[in-house]
Formats: structure tokens, C-alpha cells, sequence
């Protein structure tokens, strides 16, 4: 018999009035890999949060029983979460940027840990880290250990705090969303190291994702969540073969196929409100031919200092691309290849040396659509105060009464309300602040949109919803798109061509 690490029984959470969760229930053993799906705001976080003392104050919390590695949560002081909080019970976070500390250089908060929970030397931490990094495969790991997070690609963020949680092995690991800004070869390597470490030292895994094709051959068990509630649960692999719930059949079906461009995808609410499906037709290149933007040798480099000695770093070496006017070009590659690079070079958001050729239209026709909306978006200004801006600047002709009625007409393109026009950002979802930074990329009349990672962080559902409206702006306006993703299956349906880049081996 498995010893039991976590026991949650009827648990319940709320904020104010909201019930955030209810009457959630989890059990992990030893040497097993357990998987928690839903979408964002399904209460998935929040469970992992209590179960390691981190919920805000401002919850509350009841439950019919709940214990982690044998104490209970309730009973549990400060002072004891600090000492096993890193030693025996560690979390992933899925924003590395918020979990790393931004002025702290990488190798000196993984050393804190090995301070804190060891007796170590200098000498062995510093074996530990660098072994640690190496296994994530962060490349040069003793030079990474002296940068810090921003100088860090968001892929290599994500592999340094899965290093941290695993550098002293242990018990029981919470890991929320830990893959969503990897490429698919080091999510594979993440994912082996994280199975690996739980069949060999009879740790367990608590897998937090909103993706059930990635934890069906991952996990034993699957627990899947909807609003706050248990729909479905049993072994991942028959839950993920014969799916029961129509919201876990909704998660399974929102995925882009890996065969065929049928448009539009289907969404959750094909499933859930039992409508009909929406009639599809393949996506099919409608180019003419004629370019829509041409580069010739782009190259993307930065000084790196080592010691006394300054060298030039590239991250983009000699890259030709061209775009055809109509056509969505798909840029992929593992994690510091340059493709953000490339594509925030183009809107001249980062130097760069490169010739543009056949491109006659103003610079401005070319918008980026930002990964991250949350820090893209000023979140003291109201959605209206932001189009505005953009309005003003690209439309200065425009009357005030104009520029309003022009905002309200992107926002209903996007599928959002007019009456959004007064809230501010963090008045949205996730996915509905990506609409807003689609709708300000459009108020400049674009002719090219660049799309950086943009449906990444999103869940499948959410992810299906803005495919499909960047597919119907394309086809309304007759855009051009470069598409910027790591993940295959979104870049194969996405666009009419791929360009597979590498990463640089001169330095």
C-alpha cells in the first residue's frame, strides 16, 4: 500500500460570496503522478495554493479534512510551512517572472534554497545548481547562475524555476502549469525528468493543466474541473479515450487537429449548450503572389560581459524572410532561437542590422500582438483610453465623437461589448485581454500583424476562440500574418507556410 502524501476532503473555498471551489476532493500517493485539468478559474491554483499555505487571507476555507505529507493544513504555523516549504513540499509556478525575484541574479535565489534547507558548502551548492540547470538543459548553466531573469528567454525562465523546485527532491511537487512557455522538445525533457524523479524516489506529482491530450500519457489519474466543481475523474487514459462530461469532451475537441485547417474551430459552448456544431470550411492560401514584406540578412545581437572581456552574443544570425501578401508565415523553433527577436526587430522594438525590400506601405501598418496582454496593456487606463490613444496617433483627422465610435466598432469585431469600452484591463479574463490587444493592433489600419506566442498562455477553449478571430480578421481584412509560436499543432493549423529557425552556434 502507497503511503498517502496529500488527503483533501470536501473542500470548499471562497472569495466574499464566490465560491472559488466546492467540495473538492484529492488524493496523491507515493510514486504517483496525479493531473488536475480545467480551464482558468476552474479552482485549480487555488487548491494547490492552500495545500501549500500560500492562499491569500482574504479566502475562506473549509473542508471536511486536509493533509499534506501528514499534518493538517489547518493545524500547520509559519514557522513550520517555512521548514517544509522548497524541502519537502515544493511548487512550480506558471509565471516565472512573478516567481523569480527581479533584481537577485539566478544562481543566488537557487543558492538561498540550499542555505536555508541544507548544510552544503559553497562548493557543493554550486555543483547542485549547476547539475540542476544542466538537467532542464540550460545551456552554459555557470554562466546562466550570473544572469539575471530578464536577461533569461520566457522559455529559460520556466526551466530555472523547475530547477529550483527540484533541487533537493522533494516529497511531493505542485506543478501549475509548468510547461506553457516551453517548445515541445524541452516540455518533453521537463516532463521526463518530472516522471523520472517521482518512479525513482517515490515522490509524488501534483500536475496542475488546462491541456488533457499533454497529461493523458503522462499521469495515473486525471481530475477535471469545471467552475469550481468535479465533473470527471478516473484514469487519465480512459478519461482521455472516453471522455464522459461534455466539458471534458469540449477540452479534448477545442485543440487544433492535427490533420486538415477546418475553420472554425469548435468551442466550448458547442458542447456544453448542445447547439449545433457551426458548419466548417478548410482554411486555403489566398495569395496572389505579390510580397508583402521581404527581409535580407537580419541579424540580432547583443554585448555579453565576461569578466574584463566583452563579446557580441547573437541571438538572430543572416535571416532571409519573406511574406506574400494574404498568407500567414509560421515562425518555430526551441527556446532561444530568436523568433520574439525577429519579430519585435520588424516593429523596431529591439536593434537589429537587416535591409527591407519590397515593402512600400507605411511602418506603422505593421502591429504586434503582444504574448503576455496583462503587461502590454496599461492597466491604469480604461479599454477606451487605450484605443483612443491609438486612434489619436494613427487617425489624428478623427473627432473625439469618431475616435469613440471607432472604438466601440473594434471591440464589437472582437468580440467583445461596447460597454467595455469603461473598464480597465484587469476587469478581464486572460483571453478577453488578448481580444483588447488584437483590437488595439487593428485601430492602426494594419496591413501585417505580427502574433508573438500570442494564444500560448491561454487555455485550449480560450486558445480556440482567438484562433478563430484571428482567422476571420485575416479573411475580413485581408491581412498578412507572421505567427510566432512553439508549439506544432497551432503553427501546422495556423499557417499557410513554416519557417523552422535554430539557435545561433557562432558566439
Amino acid at each position: 500500500m502507497l503511503d498517502l502524501l496529500l488527503d483533501i476532503e470536501g473542500l470548499n473555498i471562497f472569495f466574499g460570496k464566490e465560491c472559488v471551489l466546492s467540495n473538492f476532493e484529492l488524493r496523491i500517493n507515493k510514486g504517483e503522478i496525479v493531473s488536475v485539468v480545467g480551464e482558468s478559474g476552474s479552482g485549480k491554483s487555488v487548491s494547490a495554493l492552500m495545500s501549500m499555505g500560500l492562499l491569500s487571507e482574504s479566502a475562506s476555507v473549509s473542508s471536511t479534512s486536509a493533509f499534506v505529507l501528514g499534518n493538517s493544513i489547518d493545524e500547520l504555523t509559519p514557522a513550520q510551512w517555512r521548514k517544509i516549504r522548497g524541502k519537502e513540499i515544493a511548487m512550480i509556478f506558471q509565471d516565472p517572472m512573478t516567481a523569480l525575484h527581479p533584481t537577485m541574479r539566478i544562481g543566488k535565489q537557487m543558492e538561498e534554497v540550499l542555505e536555508v534547507h541544507t548544510d552544503m558548502n559553497s562548493v557543493q551548492r554550486k555543483a547542485r545548481i549547476e547539475e540542476a540547470l544542466d538537467e532542464v538543459e540550460i545551456k552554459d548553466a555557470l554562466w546562466s547562475t550570473k544572469k539575471y531573469p530578464h536577461e533569461l528567454s520566457g522559455g529559460q525562465r520556466q526551466r530555472v524555476v523547475i530547477a529550483m523546485a527540484m533541487l533537493l527532491e522533494p516529497k511531493l511537487i505542485i506543478a501549475d502549469e509548468p510547461t506553457t512557455a516551453l517548445d515541445k522538445q524541452v516540455e518533453g525533457v521537463v516532463l521526463n525528468l518530472l516522471s523520472d524523479l517521482v518512479r525513482k524516489k517515490s515522490c509524488a506529482l501534483w500536475f496542475i493543466s488546462h491541456d488533457l491530450e499533454l497529461v493523458a500519457n503522462f499521469s495515473d489519474r486525471v481530475v477535471v474541473l469545471y467552475q469550481g466543481k468535479t465533473v470527471e475523474t478516473g484514469k487519465a487514459k480512459r478519461v482521455f479515450n472516453n471522455p464522459q462530461h461534455p466539458y471534458t469532451k469540449g477540452l479534448l475537441a477545442c485543440r487544433p487537429p492535427k490533420k486538415g485547417r477546418p475553420f472554425p474551430l469548435p468551442v466550448l459552448n458547442d458542447f456544453l449548450r448542445k447547439g449545433k456544431a457551426p458548419k466548417t470550411f478548410d482554411l486555403a492560401q489566398t495569395t496572389n503572389g505579390e510580397t508583402a514584406l521581404e527581409i535580407r540578412g537580419l541579424s540580432i545581437g547583443y554585448n555579453e560581459k565576461r569578466g574584463l572581456k566583452t563579446r557580441k552574443k547573437w541571438v538572430v544570425e543572416n535571416v532571409d524572410i519573406t511574406l506574400q501578401i494574404g498568407e500567414t508565415l509560421g515562425l518555430i523553433g526551441p527556446s532561444g532561437s530568436g523568433k520574439s527577436s525577429i519579430g519585435r526587430s520588424v516593429v523596431d522594438l529591439v536593434p537589429s542590422e537587416y535591409s527591407i525590400r519590397n515593402y512600400n506601405g507605411n511602418k506603422n501598418h505593421i502591429q504586434f500582438i503582444f504574448q503576455d496582454p496583462s503587461s502590454a496593456l496599461n492597466r491604469c487606463h480604461s479599454v477606451g483610453q487605450i484605443l483612443d490613444n491609438v486612434l489619436l496617433l494613427h487617425e489624428p483627422k478623427l473627432s473625439l465623437k469618431e475616435r469613440k465610435k471607432r472604438a466601440s466598432e473594434l471591440l464589437k469585431e472582437v468580440g467583445l461589448r461596447e460597454s467595455d469600452v469603461s473598464k480597465k484591463p484587469l476587469d478581464f479574463s486572460g483571453g478577453q485581454r488578448q481580444r483588447i490587444g488584437i483590437a488595439r493592433a487593428l485601430a492602426a489600419n494594419p496591413k501585417v500583424l505580427i502574433c508573438d506566442e500570442s494564444v500560448s498562455a491561454l487555455d485550449v477553449s480560450v486558445q480556440a476562440q482567438v484562433l478563430n478571430l484571428l482567422n476571420k480578421i485575416k479573411i475580413d481584412r485581408g491581412l498578412s500574418m507572421i505567427f510566432i509560436s512553439h508549439d506544432p499543432n497551432v503553427i501546422r493549423y495556423m499557417c499557410d507556410r513554416v519557417q523552422h529557425l535554430s539557435v545561433p552556434q557562432k558566439v
